[in-house]
Protein backbone atom coordinates (compact mmCIF):
# COMPACT_ATOMS: atom_id res chain seq x y z
CA UNK A 1 0.00 0.00 0.00
CA UNK A 2 1.20 3.25 -1.01
CA UNK A 3 2.06 5.99 1.70
CA UNK A 4 -0.24 9.09 1.06
CA UNK A 5 1.06 12.37 0.04
CA UNK A 6 2.07 14.85 2.74
CA UNK A 7 -0.14 17.49 2.76
CA UNK A 8 1.25 21.38 2.62
CA UNK A 9 -0.41 22.15 6.24
CA UNK A 10 1.16 18.54 7.54
CA UNK A 11 4.69 20.02 6.79
CA UNK A 12 5.83 20.83 11.04
CA UNK A 13 6.38 24.85 11.12
CA UNK A 14 9.94 26.25 12.09
CA UNK A 15 8.68 26.46 15.73
CA UNK A 16 8.05 22.99 15.83
CA UNK A 17 11.22 21.49 14.86
CA UNK A 18 12.59 23.94 17.19
CA UNK A 19 10.86 22.72 20.36
CA UNK A 20 11.44 18.83 18.74
CA UNK A 21 15.03 19.54 18.77
CA UNK A 22 15.44 21.43 22.11
CA UNK A 23 13.00 18.48 23.47
CA UNK A 24 15.76 15.55 21.53
CA UNK A 25 18.34 17.59 23.23
CA UNK A 26 17.47 17.04 26.93
CA UNK A 27 16.79 13.64 26.17
CA UNK A 28 20.35 13.55 25.74
CA UNK A 29 18.82 12.12 22.10
CA UNK A 30 21.46 13.39 19.18
CA UNK A 31 21.58 10.61 16.38
CA UNK A 32 19.06 12.29 14.22
CA UNK A 33 22.14 14.50 12.88
CA UNK A 34 23.51 11.45 11.37
CA UNK A 35 24.20 11.10 7.95
CA UNK A 36 22.66 7.00 6.91
CA UNK A 37 26.88 5.45 6.83
CA UNK A 38 27.29 7.35 10.28
CA UNK A 39 24.01 6.14 11.31
CA UNK A 40 25.35 2.65 10.61
CA UNK A 41 28.50 2.88 12.67
CA UNK A 42 26.31 4.36 15.50
CA UNK A 43 24.23 1.57 15.42
CA UNK A 44 27.32 -0.96 15.68
CA UNK A 45 28.73 1.16 18.74
CA UNK A 46 25.14 0.42 20.48
CA UNK A 47 24.20 -3.28 18.76
CA UNK A 48 27.69 -4.45 20.40
CA UNK A 49 27.14 -2.62 23.80
CA UNK A 50 29.15 -5.97 25.61
CA UNK A 51 31.87 -5.58 23.83
CA UNK A 52 35.05 -3.69 26.18
CA UNK A 53 36.49 -2.93 22.38
CA UNK A 54 35.06 -2.46 19.05
CA UNK A 55 36.81 -1.63 16.38
CA UNK A 56 35.62 0.95 13.27
CA UNK A 57 37.66 0.67 9.64
CA UNK A 58 36.50 3.39 7.38
CA UNK A 59 37.19 5.27 4.32
CA UNK A 60 38.22 8.78 4.38
CA UNK A 61 35.23 11.37 4.27
CA UNK A 62 32.71 9.60 5.80
CA UNK A 63 32.01 11.82 8.48
CA UNK A 64 33.14 9.16 11.79
CA UNK A 65 34.67 11.72 13.44
CA UNK A 66 31.23 13.26 13.68
CA UNK A 67 29.98 10.19 14.29
CA UNK A 68 32.22 9.71 17.29
CA UNK A 69 31.55 13.32 18.76
CA UNK A 70 27.51 12.31 18.87
CA UNK A 71 28.53 9.30 21.02
CA UNK A 72 30.63 11.71 23.24
CA UNK A 73 27.96 14.35 23.55
CA UNK A 74 25.00 11.55 24.16
CA UNK A 75 27.37 9.64 26.94
CA UNK A 76 27.78 13.34 28.62
CA UNK A 77 24.03 14.05 28.09
CA UNK A 78 22.74 10.65 29.15
CA UNK A 79 24.76 10.31 32.36
CA UNK A 80 25.80 12.47 34.57
CA UNK A 81 29.53 12.90 35.86
CA UNK A 82 30.38 10.92 32.63
CA UNK A 83 34.13 11.21 31.58
CA UNK A 84 34.61 10.74 27.77
CA UNK A 85 38.24 11.04 26.66
CA UNK A 86 38.63 11.57 22.99
CA UNK A 87 42.18 11.07 21.22
CA UNK A 88 43.63 12.08 18.44
CA UNK A 89 47.19 11.32 16.40
CA UNK A 90 48.27 14.87 17.06
CA UNK A 91 47.49 17.71 19.83
CA UNK A 92 46.73 20.26 17.08
CA UNK A 93 44.03 18.34 15.21
CA UNK A 94 41.89 18.83 18.06
CA UNK A 95 41.97 22.51 17.32
CA UNK A 96 41.35 22.11 13.42
CA UNK A 97 39.29 18.71 13.10
CA UNK A 98 37.54 18.21 16.94
CA UNK A 99 36.80 21.50 17.85
CA UNK A 100 35.46 22.76 14.69
CA UNK A 101 32.41 19.38 14.25
CA UNK A 102 31.65 20.52 18.04
CA UNK A 103 31.07 23.97 17.18
CA UNK A 104 28.46 22.50 14.63
CA UNK A 105 26.72 20.08 16.67
CA UNK A 106 26.68 22.61 19.29
CA UNK A 107 24.01 25.31 16.95
CA UNK A 108 21.09 24.38 18.17
CA UNK A 109 21.74 22.96 21.56
CA UNK A 110 19.94 24.54 24.80
CA UNK A 111 21.74 27.63 26.25
CA UNK A 112 20.91 25.67 29.78
CA UNK A 113 22.99 22.21 27.95
CA UNK A 114 26.25 24.10 26.51
CA UNK A 115 29.62 22.61 27.97
CA UNK A 116 32.09 25.51 28.44
CA UNK A 117 35.61 24.70 26.83
CA UNK A 118 39.06 25.21 28.54
CA UNK A 119 41.88 25.68 26.01
CA UNK A 120 44.36 25.38 28.38
CA UNK A 121 43.25 21.37 29.62
CA UNK A 122 40.92 20.68 26.52
CA UNK A 123 38.59 19.65 27.76
CA UNK A 124 34.79 20.36 27.97
CA UNK A 125 32.85 20.67 30.94
CA UNK A 126 28.64 19.91 30.94
CA UNK A 127 26.80 21.24 33.00
CA UNK A 128 25.63 18.24 34.80
CA UNK A 129 29.32 17.37 36.03
CA UNK A 130 29.90 15.32 32.46
CA UNK A 131 33.38 16.14 30.73
CA UNK A 132 34.98 15.73 27.53
CA UNK A 133 38.78 15.22 27.36
CA UNK A 134 40.70 15.87 24.58
CA UNK A 135 44.48 14.62 23.78
CA UNK A 136 46.81 13.72 20.99
CA UNK A 137 49.43 10.74 21.46
CA UNK A 138 52.68 12.85 19.70
CA UNK A 139 55.15 13.57 22.20
CA UNK A 140 53.10 11.89 25.08
CA UNK A 141 50.42 13.87 25.72
CA UNK A 142 48.20 10.87 26.26
CA UNK A 143 49.66 10.51 29.29
CA UNK A 144 47.63 13.52 30.52
CA UNK A 145 44.88 11.05 30.87
CA UNK A 146 45.99 8.77 32.79
CA UNK A 147 44.14 8.18 36.14
CA UNK A 148 40.65 8.40 37.17
CA UNK A 149 37.64 6.96 35.22
CA UNK A 150 36.60 6.94 32.03
CA UNK A 151 33.30 5.90 30.97
CA UNK A 152 33.49 5.93 27.67
CA UNK A 153 37.16 6.20 25.25
CA UNK A 154 37.15 6.98 21.65
CA UNK A 155 40.60 6.88 19.37
CA UNK A 156 39.98 8.78 16.35
CA UNK A 157 42.53 7.84 13.32
CA UNK A 158 43.93 4.87 15.57
CA UNK A 159 46.01 3.70 12.63
CA UNK A 160 48.21 6.86 12.25
CA UNK A 161 48.24 7.20 16.37
CA UNK A 162 51.95 6.45 17.78
CA UNK A 163 52.24 3.67 21.07
CA UNK A 164 48.57 2.42 20.23
CA UNK A 165 49.20 -0.81 22.06
CA UNK A 166 50.91 0.90 25.58
CA UNK A 167 48.50 3.83 25.31
CA UNK A 168 45.83 1.29 25.33
CA UNK A 169 47.08 -1.01 27.93
CA UNK A 170 48.62 0.97 30.35
CA UNK A 171 46.83 4.50 30.56
CA UNK A 172 43.29 3.99 28.92
CA UNK A 173 42.14 0.21 30.05
CA UNK A 174 42.80 1.33 33.89
CA UNK A 175 40.54 4.18 33.66
CA UNK A 176 37.79 2.00 32.62
CA UNK A 177 38.14 -1.14 35.18
CA UNK A 178 35.55 1.02 37.78
CA UNK A 179 33.49 2.01 35.30
CA UNK A 180 32.87 -0.72 32.92
CA UNK A 181 33.61 1.59 30.35
CA UNK A 182 33.70 0.96 26.47
CA UNK A 183 36.95 1.78 23.74
CA UNK A 184 36.02 2.28 20.16
CA UNK A 185 39.16 2.52 17.64
CA UNK A 186 38.07 4.20 14.69
CA UNK A 187 40.37 4.61 11.62
CA UNK A 188 41.42 4.73 8.38
CA UNK A 189 43.60 1.43 7.13
CA UNK A 190 47.03 2.42 7.72
CA UNK A 191 49.53 2.43 5.05
CA UNK A 192 52.00 0.62 7.31
CA UNK A 193 51.15 -2.76 7.16
CA UNK A 194 52.56 -3.67 10.29
CA UNK A 195 51.02 -0.93 12.79
CA UNK A 196 49.42 -2.03 15.72
CA UNK A 197 46.18 -1.11 14.58
CA UNK A 198 46.00 -3.66 11.79
CA UNK A 199 46.28 -6.30 15.32
CA UNK A 200 43.19 -4.76 16.50
CA UNK A 201 41.49 -4.83 13.05
CA UNK A 202 42.40 -8.34 13.07
CA UNK A 203 41.49 -9.99 15.77
CA UNK A 204 37.93 -7.43 16.11
CA UNK A 205 37.07 -9.06 12.66
CA UNK A 206 37.35 -12.41 13.87
CA UNK A 207 35.47 -12.00 17.18
CA UNK A 208 33.10 -9.78 15.04
CA UNK A 209 33.90 -6.57 16.94
CA UNK A 210 34.79 -4.69 13.43
CA UNK A 211 32.88 -2.52 11.10
CA UNK A 212 34.10 -1.65 7.77
CA UNK A 213 32.69 1.02 5.66
CA UNK A 214 34.25 1.65 2.39
CA UNK A 215 33.77 5.15 0.18
CA UNK A 216 31.76 2.52 -2.11
CA UNK A 217 29.31 1.54 0.76
CA UNK A 218 28.35 5.28 1.91
CA UNK A 219 27.81 5.39 -2.26
CA UNK A 220 25.25 2.82 -1.84
CA UNK A 221 23.91 4.40 1.74
CA UNK A 222 23.40 7.65 0.02
CA UNK A 223 20.95 6.71 -2.70
CA UNK A 224 18.48 6.91 -0.35
CA UNK A 225 19.16 10.37 0.46
CA UNK A 226 17.88 13.76 -1.12
CA UNK A 227 21.39 15.61 -0.54
CA UNK A 228 24.04 12.68 -0.70
CA UNK A 229 27.27 12.91 1.33
CA UNK A 230 29.28 10.69 -1.40
CA UNK A 231 28.60 10.95 -5.14
CA UNK A 232 30.21 8.86 -7.98
CA UNK A 233 31.15 12.02 -9.20
CA UNK A 234 32.89 12.65 -6.19
CA UNK A 235 34.60 8.76 -6.22
CA UNK A 236 35.78 9.87 -10.17
CA UNK A 237 37.39 12.73 -8.93
CA UNK A 238 38.93 11.33 -6.29
CA UNK A 239 40.42 8.33 -8.54
CA UNK A 240 41.49 11.26 -11.52
CA UNK A 241 43.46 13.24 -8.57
CA UNK A 242 45.76 9.98 -7.43
CA UNK A 243 48.48 9.09 -9.87
CA UNK A 244 47.86 5.37 -9.99
CA UNK A 245 43.55 6.03 -9.69
CA UNK A 246 41.47 3.22 -7.91
CA UNK A 247 44.33 0.41 -8.37
CA UNK A 248 46.82 2.68 -6.37
CA UNK A 249 47.83 1.77 -2.85
CA UNK A 250 46.78 5.52 -1.21
CA UNK A 251 42.98 4.98 -3.00
CA UNK A 252 43.13 1.19 -1.45
CA UNK A 253 43.86 2.13 1.96
CA UNK A 254 42.27 5.09 2.65
CA UNK A 255 39.14 4.76 0.28
CA UNK A 256 38.19 0.70 0.32
CA UNK A 257 39.81 -0.03 4.07
CA UNK A 258 42.38 -2.87 2.13
CA UNK A 259 45.54 -3.87 4.14
CA UNK A 260 48.39 -3.44 1.68
CA UNK A 261 51.56 -5.99 2.28
CA UNK A 262 54.48 -6.40 0.67
CA UNK A 263 53.85 -9.35 -1.75
CA UNK A 264 57.67 -10.70 0.06
CA UNK A 265 56.92 -10.47 3.18
CA UNK A 266 53.19 -12.21 2.61
CA UNK A 267 53.23 -15.61 3.14
CA UNK A 268 50.16 -16.14 0.87
CA UNK A 269 50.16 -13.10 -1.06
CA UNK A 270 47.66 -15.04 -3.45
CA UNK A 271 44.73 -14.40 -1.60
CA UNK A 272 44.10 -11.41 -3.16
CA UNK A 273 40.54 -9.30 -2.80
CA UNK A 274 39.39 -11.07 -6.27
CA UNK A 275 40.34 -14.50 -4.77
CA UNK A 276 38.74 -14.28 -1.60
CA UNK A 277 35.48 -12.93 -3.43
CA UNK A 278 35.63 -16.34 -5.03
CA UNK A 279 37.07 -18.57 -2.30
CA UNK A 280 35.01 -17.13 0.94
CA UNK A 281 30.87 -19.13 -0.14
CA UNK A 282 29.23 -21.90 0.91
CA UNK A 283 29.38 -25.33 -1.38
CA UNK A 284 27.22 -27.79 -2.23
CA UNK A 285 28.17 -30.69 -0.37
CA UNK A 286 27.98 -33.81 -2.82
CA UNK A 287 26.79 -37.57 -2.37
CA UNK A 288 29.89 -38.71 -1.78
CA UNK A 289 32.82 -37.09 -0.42
CA UNK A 290 35.86 -37.96 1.26
CA UNK A 291 36.14 -36.35 5.26
CA UNK A 292 38.65 -34.53 6.32
CA UNK A 293 40.24 -33.16 10.28
CA UNK A 294 43.42 -31.58 10.46
CA UNK A 295 45.20 -29.94 13.37
CA UNK A 296 47.94 -27.68 13.99
CA UNK A 297 48.74 -28.36 17.79
CA UNK A 298 49.91 -25.20 19.79
CA UNK A 299 51.10 -25.20 23.34
CA UNK A 300 52.72 -21.38 23.14
CA UNK A 301 50.82 -20.96 19.98
CA UNK A 302 47.04 -21.14 18.99
CA UNK A 303 46.04 -25.12 18.10
CA UNK A 304 43.94 -24.49 14.55
CA UNK A 305 40.88 -27.96 13.82
CA UNK A 306 40.10 -27.75 10.03
CA UNK A 307 37.11 -29.39 8.83
CA UNK A 308 35.65 -30.13 5.84
CA UNK A 309 35.88 -32.60 2.31
CA UNK A 310 37.04 -32.98 -1.00
CA UNK A 311 34.70 -32.80 -3.46
CA UNK A 312 36.37 -35.47 -6.57
CA UNK A 313 34.24 -34.16 -9.37
CA UNK A 314 35.15 -30.78 -9.08
CA UNK A 315 38.53 -31.39 -7.66
CA UNK A 316 37.88 -29.19 -4.93
CA UNK A 317 38.96 -28.90 -1.13
CA UNK A 318 36.20 -27.81 0.70
CA UNK A 319 36.56 -26.03 4.18
CA UNK A 320 33.34 -26.00 6.09
CA UNK A 321 34.25 -25.60 9.90
CA UNK A 322 36.95 -24.95 12.34
CA UNK A 323 38.08 -24.82 15.99
CA UNK A 324 40.38 -22.99 17.60
CA UNK A 325 41.49 -23.29 20.97
CA UNK A 326 44.23 -21.50 23.17
CA UNK A 327 47.13 -22.13 25.31
CA UNK A 328 45.18 -23.32 28.79
CA UNK A 329 42.01 -24.81 26.60
CA UNK A 330 44.51 -28.05 24.78
CA UNK A 331 44.40 -30.99 26.26
CA UNK A 332 43.95 -34.62 24.90
CA UNK A 333 40.13 -34.62 26.48
CA UNK A 334 39.31 -30.96 25.51
CA UNK A 335 40.62 -31.46 21.47
CA UNK A 336 38.35 -34.65 21.66
CA UNK A 337 35.41 -33.30 22.72
CA UNK A 338 35.57 -30.41 20.15
CA UNK A 339 36.50 -32.57 17.15
CA UNK A 340 33.92 -35.14 18.39
CA UNK A 341 30.97 -32.82 18.71
CA UNK A 342 32.05 -30.92 15.21
CA UNK A 343 32.51 -33.88 13.42
CA UNK A 344 28.97 -35.14 14.88
CA UNK A 345 27.22 -31.33 13.77
CA UNK A 346 28.74 -31.60 10.35
CA UNK A 347 28.60 -35.35 9.41
CA UNK A 348 25.60 -36.62 10.45
CA UNK A 349 22.60 -37.27 8.11
CA UNK A 350 19.58 -35.38 9.22
CA UNK A 351 17.31 -38.28 7.81
CA UNK A 352 19.11 -41.41 8.89
CA UNK A 353 20.58 -40.09 11.85
CA UNK A 354 24.28 -41.86 10.59
CA UNK A 355 27.50 -40.17 10.97
CA UNK A 356 30.12 -40.50 8.48
CA UNK A 357 33.56 -40.70 9.94
CA UNK A 358 36.44 -38.36 8.00
CA UNK A 359 38.56 -40.25 5.69
CA UNK A 360 41.61 -38.61 7.02
CA UNK A 361 42.51 -36.77 10.51
CA UNK A 362 45.71 -35.84 10.43
CA UNK A 363 47.99 -33.49 12.67
CA UNK A 364 51.56 -31.93 13.32
CA UNK A 365 54.12 -34.69 14.40
CA UNK A 366 53.19 -34.42 18.34
CA UNK A 367 53.58 -38.10 19.42
CA UNK A 368 52.50 -38.00 22.75
CA UNK A 369 49.35 -35.85 22.11
CA UNK A 370 48.24 -38.30 19.52
CA UNK A 371 48.78 -41.00 21.48
CA UNK A 372 46.72 -39.67 23.94
CA UNK A 373 44.13 -39.23 21.57
CA UNK A 374 44.29 -42.78 20.35
CA UNK A 375 43.30 -44.48 23.55
CA UNK A 376 40.39 -44.78 26.21
CA UNK A 377 38.02 -42.67 26.31
CA UNK A 378 38.79 -40.56 23.39
CA UNK A 379 39.53 -43.67 20.09
CA UNK A 380 40.05 -40.61 17.95
CA UNK A 381 42.83 -41.74 15.03
CA UNK A 382 45.39 -38.81 13.60
CA UNK A 383 47.72 -39.44 11.54
CA UNK A 384 51.38 -37.43 11.86
CA UNK A 385 52.03 -35.52 9.15
CA UNK A 386 55.67 -35.15 7.50
CA UNK A 387 56.91 -32.04 7.45
CA UNK A 388 59.90 -32.04 5.47
CA UNK A 389 59.98 -30.05 1.96
CA UNK A 390 57.86 -27.46 4.29
CA UNK A 391 57.40 -24.95 1.37
CA UNK A 392 57.09 -27.32 -1.45
CA UNK A 393 53.65 -27.88 0.02
CA UNK A 394 52.89 -24.50 1.25
CA UNK A 395 53.17 -23.18 -2.53
CA UNK A 396 50.76 -26.12 -3.62
CA UNK A 397 48.50 -24.64 -1.33
CA UNK A 398 48.99 -21.13 -2.86
CA UNK A 399 48.42 -22.71 -6.28
CA UNK A 400 45.03 -24.62 -5.01
CA UNK A 401 43.69 -21.26 -3.64
CA UNK A 402 45.20 -19.34 -6.86
CA UNK A 403 43.08 -21.58 -8.99
CA UNK A 404 39.96 -21.34 -7.05
CA UNK A 405 40.40 -25.47 -5.97
CA UNK A 406 40.34 -24.23 -2.43
CA UNK A 407 36.57 -22.79 -1.12
CA UNK A 408 36.62 -21.70 2.53
CA UNK A 409 32.86 -21.06 4.38
CA UNK A 410 32.26 -17.38 5.53
CA UNK A 411 31.99 -18.94 9.19
CA UNK A 412 36.00 -19.79 9.31
CA UNK A 413 36.45 -16.26 10.53
CA UNK A 414 40.12 -17.41 12.20
CA UNK A 415 41.21 -19.19 8.36
CA UNK A 416 40.39 -16.33 6.48
CA UNK A 417 42.17 -13.78 8.49
CA UNK A 418 45.37 -16.07 9.12
CA UNK A 419 45.29 -16.40 5.19
CA UNK A 420 45.12 -12.63 4.59
CA UNK A 421 47.56 -11.26 7.02
CA UNK A 422 50.10 -14.25 7.97
CA UNK A 423 53.96 -12.53 7.11
CA UNK A 424 57.05 -14.06 7.33
CA UNK A 425 59.91 -13.23 9.78
CA UNK A 426 62.90 -11.32 8.74
CA UNK A 427 64.45 -14.90 8.44
CA UNK A 428 61.89 -15.59 5.68
CA UNK A 429 62.06 -19.32 6.97
CA UNK A 430 59.46 -18.90 9.51
CA UNK A 431 55.90 -16.94 10.31
CA UNK A 432 55.91 -13.93 12.59
CA UNK A 433 53.46 -14.09 15.49
CA UNK A 434 49.63 -13.47 14.87
CA UNK A 435 47.80 -10.61 16.22
CA UNK A 436 45.46 -12.94 18.17
CA UNK A 437 48.70 -14.27 20.19
CA UNK A 438 49.13 -17.23 17.71
CA UNK A 439 51.56 -17.96 15.14
CA UNK A 440 49.33 -18.30 12.02
CA UNK A 441 48.16 -21.58 12.63
CA UNK A 442 45.43 -22.32 10.36
CA UNK A 443 47.43 -21.61 7.43
CA UNK A 444 49.45 -24.86 8.76
CA UNK A 445 46.84 -26.83 9.08
CA UNK A 446 45.37 -26.42 5.81
CA UNK A 447 48.61 -27.15 4.46
CA UNK A 448 48.77 -29.94 6.49
CA UNK A 449 45.28 -31.29 4.66
CA UNK A 450 46.85 -30.39 1.21
CA UNK A 451 50.08 -32.45 1.98
CA UNK A 452 48.06 -35.59 2.64
CA UNK A 453 44.80 -34.62 0.41
CA UNK A 454 44.33 -38.32 -1.40
CA UNK A 455 43.57 -36.16 -4.93
CA UNK A 456 42.91 -39.79 -6.90
CA UNK A 457 40.70 -41.42 -4.38
CA UNK A 458 37.20 -41.78 -6.31
CA UNK A 459 34.72 -41.69 -3.14
CA UNK A 460 31.93 -42.69 -5.54
CA UNK A 461 31.24 -46.58 -4.92
CA UNK A 462 31.46 -48.77 -8.12
CA UNK A 463 28.43 -48.74 -10.24
CA UNK A 464 27.32 -45.79 -8.93
CA UNK A 465 25.24 -43.68 -11.99
CA UNK A 466 24.65 -40.13 -11.52
CA UNK A 467 23.63 -37.24 -13.96
CA UNK A 468 24.65 -33.39 -13.52
CA UNK A 469 21.08 -31.19 -12.65
CA UNK A 470 22.04 -27.31 -12.24
CA UNK A 471 25.14 -26.86 -10.49
CA UNK A 472 26.74 -29.12 -8.00
CA UNK A 473 23.10 -30.82 -7.10
CA UNK A 474 23.23 -34.80 -8.15
CA UNK A 475 20.49 -37.31 -8.19
CA UNK A 476 20.60 -40.98 -9.16
CA UNK A 477 19.80 -42.59 -13.45
CA UNK A 478 16.91 -43.79 -13.12
CA UNK A 479 16.40 -45.82 -15.78
CA UNK A 480 16.93 -49.92 -15.24
CA UNK A 481 18.91 -52.19 -17.63
CA UNK A 482 16.91 -55.22 -18.97
CA UNK A 483 17.43 -57.86 -16.23
CA UNK A 484 16.79 -55.11 -13.05
CA UNK A 485 13.38 -53.51 -15.23
CA UNK A 486 12.22 -57.45 -15.74
CA UNK A 487 12.30 -58.04 -11.63
CA UNK A 488 11.00 -54.62 -10.84
CA UNK A 489 7.74 -55.90 -13.03
CA UNK A 490 7.74 -58.79 -11.37
CA UNK A 491 7.27 -57.08 -7.95
CA UNK A 492 4.88 -54.75 -9.10
CA UNK A 493 2.67 -57.74 -10.53
CA UNK A 494 2.97 -59.35 -7.09
CA UNK A 495 1.50 -56.80 -5.45
CA UNK A 496 -1.01 -55.88 -7.59
CA UNK A 497 -5.07 -55.65 -6.71
CA UNK A 498 -6.72 -58.91 -6.94
CA UNK A 499 -10.16 -57.34 -6.83
CA UNK A 500 -12.18 -55.08 -8.94
CA UNK A 501 -14.39 -54.17 -5.66
CA UNK A 502 -14.23 -50.12 -4.98
CA UNK A 503 -14.36 -48.19 -1.66
CA UNK A 504 -17.30 -46.13 -1.75
CA UNK A 505 -17.44 -43.01 0.40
Amino acid sequence: MLNPPILSDSVPSDSAIKEARHALWQMGCLEWKLGVTQKKIYDFFHDKIKDKIIVINASRRLGKTFALVIMAFEQCLQQERSIVKLIQPEAKMIRTNVRPIIDEILVDCPLDLVPTYNSQDNIYRFPNGSQIQLAGTDNGNYMKLRGGNGHLILIDEAGFCSDLEHMINYVLIPTTTLTKGRIVLSSTTPPIPDHEFIKYMEVAEVEDRLTRKTIYDALEDDKTTENPRITREIIYDIIRAIPGGAASDSFRTEYLCEKISNSKDSVVPEFTKEVQDRTISEWHRPAFCDKYTAMDIGTLDLTAILFGYYDYEHAVLVVEDEVILSKQEVSSKNIAKHVKEKETLLWTDRITGEQDRPYLRISDNNLILINDLRQSPHFLNFIATEKHNKNAYLNKMKIMISENRIIIHPRCKNLISHLRTATWDRTGNDFKRSADNGHYDCVMALCYWVRNLEESRNPFPKGYQYRKFGTNAFFKNTEFKEPIKKNHEALNNMFKPMSSFRRTK
